[in-house]
Parts: structure tokens; sequence; C-alpha cells
């Protein structure tokens, strides 16, 4: 215990004089375990269940932009990224606080910022707003307010870059469980009438 505490000390020491790319990386691992209180066993858990979720994101996403250049896109998947994107964010946050993080964080926003007004013009021009669009709409207002708290957590914008966004109110109105249910009540319509008929 005292050895390895004092190795960790002498590591941060020739950071500060001087470290190499190799001591920098792990000082910032041995930061990253610190701030969340947690052992370097601990940590490797953590960034075993972050790849873990990244992948299901990623498999999603992919299962999303298949079905678009089909011209089948589900709202449920479109729902389920939206929320898987919002739990990487809001779980794992602190593990960008370096500069590739904050750039990768103005990605994201700037990505979901561009989504978010697209959905909202499809809306104006849909007068009166359909149901899929509703959705679609208040599924990426969960995860805009989390890439825009994490985005502030570290520093990759300023609350005068936010408000410069002009976002308006985007304070979702029905939880995950909500969405999905309406994602999915189109296809089941067509069940239940099935079912009170025969």
């Amino acid at each position: 215990m005292i050895s390895a505490f004092q190795a960790q000390v002498e590591m941060l020491e020739r950071c500060l004089n001087g470290a190499s790319e190799q001591d920098e990386a792990k000082a910032e691992i041995i930061e990253l375990a610190n701030s969340r209180g947690i052992s370097l066993n601990e940590l490797k858990e953590v960034i075993k269940q972050l790849r873990e979720k990244f992948n299901k994101t990623v498999k999603a996403f992919e299962k999303c932009v298949q079905e678009v250049k089909n011209d089948e896109l589900t709202i449920l998947y479109f729902v389920r990224c939206c929320f898987l994107v919002k739990e990487l964010i809001d779980e794992f946050w602190d593990f960008f606080l370096d500069n590739n993080g904050t750039k990768a964080f103005r990605k994201i926003t700037e990505a979901l910022v561009r989504l978010y007004r697209e959905v909202k013009s499809q809306a104006v021009s849909a007068n009166p707003q359909t149901d899929e669009i509703y959705i679609l709409t208040d599924a990426l207002k969960h995860s805009l307010q989390s890439i825009i708290r994490a985005a502030l957590r570290v520093n990759a914008l300023s609350q005068e870059e936010i408000n410069a966004l002009d976002l308006g109110d985007i304070t979702p109105q029905e939880s995950e469980t909500m969405l999905i249910f309406l994602s999915t009540r189109k296809r089941w319509e067509s069940v239940y009438k099935r079912l009170a008929e025969s």
C-alpha cells in the first residue's frame, strides 16, 4: 500500500519536472480515480462499463442509420439512441476533462443542436405537429440538456456560448418510459383493433 502510494507520488513528481506523455497519462488516470473516490481496480471496471455502453450506443446508431437509408426509421430506435447518449454523458462526463474531451463535447453539442433545429423546422412545416415530431423533439431535449450540462462542467462551452445557441425551452415534457410507449403505440394499434373486433 505504502509502496504503491510512493510510486504514485514519484510519478507525479516526474510529471511536475518535465513529464513524458506516458507519465502525464498515468497522472490523468490517477486523478480520475481520485476524483471519483475509487481505486485504480475499480476504475478499470468503470472503464469496462463505459466501453460496453459506448459499443451499445454505436450499435443503436448504426441500426438507426441503416433504417434511415432504407426509409424505414422507427421512432423507437431514435428514442433509444437519444437516451443512450444521455446515459453515457451523465455517467462518464468526467472522463473528458482533457483538451481532447472538450473538443469532443463541442462537436457532439454542435451535432445535437443541428439535429434538434432540423427536427424543430420539420415540426413548423408539419403544422399541426405530428406525434412523431413531438416524440423526436422531446427525446432530443433529454440529450441536449445532458450534453449542455457536461459541456459547461468540462469548460467546452461557456454560458454565453450556450445562450447564443438560442435553443429556447429545452425542458423535456415526457419521461423515457412515456416516449418509448408513445413511439410504439402506433405499431400496436392495429393489433388492439383486431383483438377488439374478434
